[in-house]
């Protein structure tokens, strides 16, 4: 854990030179509008934990996501919040190894040591936060998920002292959308200026949709755990 939070920080430092260029594409394409009192956009950089329902063997695994923030201010207290997430994988390790089909590929996965499932989406939450003190919100909604992409990798050792990795393509055995919701607790770091400030959150979505088309294999399903960090793109 310690180790994925010590990635999770460097990989924010790293990024600082990508939002200063999104910045400025902001800028060019919203003018003065990109930042004002009742609207703004922020970045959003976190890890998420996620855990896919439906497999009796597995570990469930870490990564990162990124996305861009729209804070679209209502009230004193109400903020609509959509969210555009390109950057937002579920993964498990270590899952049962599954055959492809394919007689010429499924010889040379002999003795595996490891089958890993890596699904790619863009999701597309729509929040209301509401404001609970000078430091605290809770934020909650809907969640649309486009998938990307998907792909179960084997590592195996078809001949003796040859190790091969095998990528399979799978995302045509998985449902291309899933319907979610999302809950969203957010602290904040840095006291806004003008509504726009550094906030720290930590969220939890359950997708409810069958992930697989194959439904003699039992529901599948996800949850999400993420902590990370928002920023604004620009301060005005």
């Amino acid at each position: 854990m310690k180790k994925t939070i010590f990635i999770s920080l460097v990989f924010l430092l790293l990024s600082s030179s990508v939002v200063k260029g999104q910045a400025a594409l902001l800028v060019l394409i919203f003018g003065e509008k990109a930042a004002t009192e009742n609207f703004h956009f922020s970045l959003k950089l976190g890890v998420n934990y996620s855990i896919i329902h439906g497999y009796e063997e597995g570990k469930n695994a870490s990564s990162f996501n990124f996305g861009l923030v729209n804070n679209i201010r209502l009230t004193d207290r109400l903020t609509l919040t959509p969210e555009f997430i390109p950057l937002a994988p579920r993964q498990i390790k270590d899952v049962p190894v599954i055959t492809t089909g394919n007689p010429d590929l499924d010889d040379l996965l002999v003795e595996v040591e490891s089958a890993d499932r890596k699904l790619s989406y863009i999701d597309i939450p729509v929040l209301l936060k509401v404001k609970l003190s000078e430091r605290f919100s809770i934020s909650a909604g809907p969640q649309i998920s486009f998938l990307t992409g998907a792909s179960d990798t084997y590592k195996s050792i078809p001949i003796e002292d040859v190790r091969l990795t095998t990528e399979v393509d799978i995302k045509s055995a998985l449902n291309s959308i899933d319907i979610g919701a999302t809950i969203d607790l957010m602290y904040i770091l840095v006291p806004p200026k003008g509504g726009k400030g550094i906030n720290l959150f930590l969220r939890y979505n359950k997708g409810f949709m069958d992930l697989s088309k194959a439904t003699e294999s039992g529901k599948q399903t996800y949850s999400m755990i993420q902590m990370g960090a928002t920023f604004p793109f620009v301060q005005k």
